[in-house]
């Protein structure tokens, strides 16, 4: 049995026909600048102005000419995200991960999870222990949230994006247990721009089963209906190790449409946080713009030379010309004395790949489960597989332990009287009052807008609307 191309479409899975890796070649597009709510720098300048560097919600400085790149998605079955947030969040950090899908989330409506820098999308399981999805995305990308309803079912949630290109994409991420239906046919799946990803619970000799069963022939034909591709391939490593069965399968897919698959490249990576699910990252060659670039030092105002700090002051403001008519001139260079004695007196630094708690001890045991986990995936022996459980077990009660002597020295160092501030924005952090949410997205004359045309649209709409005169 064959497709129109040929294929032989007997389970229903189209092949990624091609893998392209590395940068798009090409000018880079010019691009105006937004700000992190979507509006313009100043309302009355006639529309948004064009920067060049800002720095964004996550603290990092944003260079609007910086070279495309893939966009990197990364799928992951946490088996429970809460207690694996760190080495989770250092990962997306290593991978310089856009998008992230994660299924078995775990979390209920009054467990917060965050992630620094990102937006976070979610579908909680109601009534039912375990289960869950969650997306993130970077918070320089616009996106709508889509909700399904599937009666209790599967778990699904998606997301439209915008990239700064200005293409769209839409993203679902479903995980469904073996004892519920897919709810496949809930999703809205467009002929371009789609990506779903998930732990669907099938068997397929498509995606590397010995056998095929009835989850497996139903997501076949849906993938024949909605005219998707495959991303997996047979000959990919398995994602999943089942310490039960001491077997390794693949039951995390991605399907997407054609103008995706075509620049596609798929990766399974190192095991993460001792679940049982590797995770895979996802990479498109879609001439994307990243928001983020090296992060800005921070001051180190505990270390600062206050007494040089004035002197100098005084001497670089005092050689600025003070005849200038020039308020903006005048301004300018009296920020740029400032600046300067403040380099010259004020240490700056940040710590790259900083991680909390982390330590020699559990970087040892990180990488003992590692190679564990290669072991039995090749040997799958009892001794290998115990050797696995008793590894993961000591690396996850030891992060725990570090964790919690992290937070015991944190708020037992916290004086009430002296570290006020402190003790604030540790509970402004906890509570996530710091973050910037995503540039907005609207919608003008059927198409979705954002960036500098969103905010052009914006002081057009107040300007109609407003009984003030703005020039």
């Amino acid at each position: 049995m064959t497709d129109n191309n040929g294929n032989d479409s007997r389970y229903g899975a189209r092949p990624l026909e091609t893998h392209q890796g590395g940068r798009v070649p090409g000018p880079v597009p010019q691009r105006g600048s937004y700000h992190a709510t979507g509006g313009p720098r100043s309302p009355f300048c006639g529309g948004a102005r064009r920067r060049v560097r800002r720095v964004n919600a996550t603290g990092y400085d944003r260079n609007e000419d910086v070279e495309p790149r893939p966009l990197r998605v990364l799928q992951w079955n946490a088996e429970g995200i809460s207690k694996k947030k760190l080495p989770f969040a250092e990962r997306l950090h290593k991978e310089d991960i856009d998008i992230a899908c994660i299924q078995e989330t775990h979390l209920t409506e009054n467990l917060r999870f965050t992630i620094r820098g990102y937006q976070t999308y979610r579908a909680d399981r109601e009534k039912r222990h375990k289960g869950g999805v969650l997306i993130l995305i970077k918070n320089h990308l616009p996106a709508k949230h889509i909700t399904l309803d599937t009666d209790g079912q599967a778990e699904i949630t998606g997301v439209d994006i915008t990239l700064q290109n200005g293409k769209q994409i839409r993203i679902y991420n479903i995980y469904c247990p073996a004892d519920r239906q897919l709810s496949l046919h809930k999703m809205e799946v467009p002929q371009d721009g789609c990506l779903i990803i998930g732990d669907f619970n099938s068997h397929s000799h498509s995606w590397g089963y010995n056998e095929t069963d009835s989850r497996g022939e139903e997501v076949e034909d849906w993938q024949i209906e909605q005219h998707l591709y495959l991303l997996n391939s047979p000959e990919d490593p398995p994602t999943f190790y089942s310490r039960r069965w001491m077997t390794s399968t693949t039951p995390d897919l991605s399907f997407s449409t054609n103008n995706l698959q075509t620049s596609a490249e798929r990766t399974v990576l190192d095991q993460l946080a001792g679940s049982d699910h590797k995770p895979v990252k996802l990479t498109f060659n879609l001439n994307h713009h990243p928001g983020d670039c090296k992060p800005l030092p921070r001051w180190n105002y505990k270390k600062a030379k206050w007494e040089d700090y004035s002197m100098l002051t005084d001497e670089y403001v005092a050689n600025i010309n003070t005849r200038r008519k020039d308020a903006n001139s005048m301004t300018k260079a009296f920020n740029a004395a400032v600046l300067k004695a403040a380099k010259e007196t004020i240490p700056r630094g940040a710590r790259k790949n900083y991680k909390p708690y982390w330590t020699e001890e559990l970087q040892k045991l990180e990488d003992q489960v590692n190679d564990a986990r290669e072991k039995v995936e090749k040997e799958p022996t009892i001794e290998n597989n115990i050797s696995l459980k008793e590894k993961t077990a000591s690396y996850k009660k030891t992060f725990t332990q570090a964790a919690r002597n992290n937070w015991k020295r944190k708020t037992e160092s916290l004086n009430l009287d002296k570290d006020g501030s402190k003790l604030w924005n540790l509970a402004k952090a906890m509570n996530d009052e710091k973050s910037t949410p995503a540039p907005i997205r609207l919608e003008q004359n059927g198409e979705t807008i954002t960036g500098k045309k969103a905010a052009d649209h914006l002081i057009s709409s107040f300007e109609r609307n407003s009984n003030l005169d703005i020039p």
